[in-house]
């Protein structure tokens, strides 16, 4: 796996110079069954036309996979259930607040919106005081790498996007999500 970007200039600077293909996010989840628990800040109809507009924007691209809509979404970090009543405590006076979303980008295995707003960082400390967020760059994954693709394909479409406006949306909620696991059909 490629190293951490510790911003989006960085990991968009990066792609442009890729040569060596894409990673498969898909493969390095494990064969044995697992769970997952996330923090998640879901996005509202607005960032999911955007996103519906990328994915179009890309379609035909080999190796990449769409997020469905029902699954778009801003990981804000692991959770535990039993740590819910702490969370609760944390965020009872955060408050909503605004973020934009985009432009697109790519990390090494997800083309991605990037996620811009002041608060977002502290919102991720206040679900996790004691996580490191040095490389936290909060991000809707709008398509998976399968495979390992070329960069070239992919790369030429988000060129055409960068210059799409961000699209403004309030965050009001976070959500504890449990994954069971992950079964590729392909």
């Amino acid at each position: 796996m490629g190293t951490f970007f510790s911003s989006f200039d960085e990991a968009w600077a990066a792609f442009l110079e890729r040569d060596e293909p894409l990673e498969d996010f898909f493969g390095g989840f494990p064969e044995e069954e697992v769970y997952l628990t996330f923090w998640l800040a879901l996005p509202g109809p607005a960032v999911q036309a955007e996103a519906t507009a990328v994915q179009q924007a890309l379609a035909g691209v080999q190796g990449l996979r769409p997020t469905p809509t029902h699954w778009l979404h801003v990981s804000l970090g692991p959770g535990r259930e039993d740590g819910l009543d702490g969370v609760r405590e944390r965020l009872r006076d955060f408050g909503s607040f605004s973020a934009e979303y985009g432009p697109a980008t790519c990390f090494h295995e997800a083309l991605v919106l990037e996620v811009h707003s002041d608060r977002m960082t502290d919102l991720a400390r206040a679900i996790d005081p004691e996580r490191d967020l040095e490389l936290f760059l909060p991000h809707v994954s709008v398509a998976y790498v399968a495979g390992t693709p070329e960069p070239g394909p992919s790369r030429q479409k988000l060129v055409q996007l960068r210059n799409r406006p961000p699209v403004p949306e309030r965050i009001s909620e976070v959500q504890l999500w449990r994954v069971a696991g992950v079964v590729p059909l392909d």
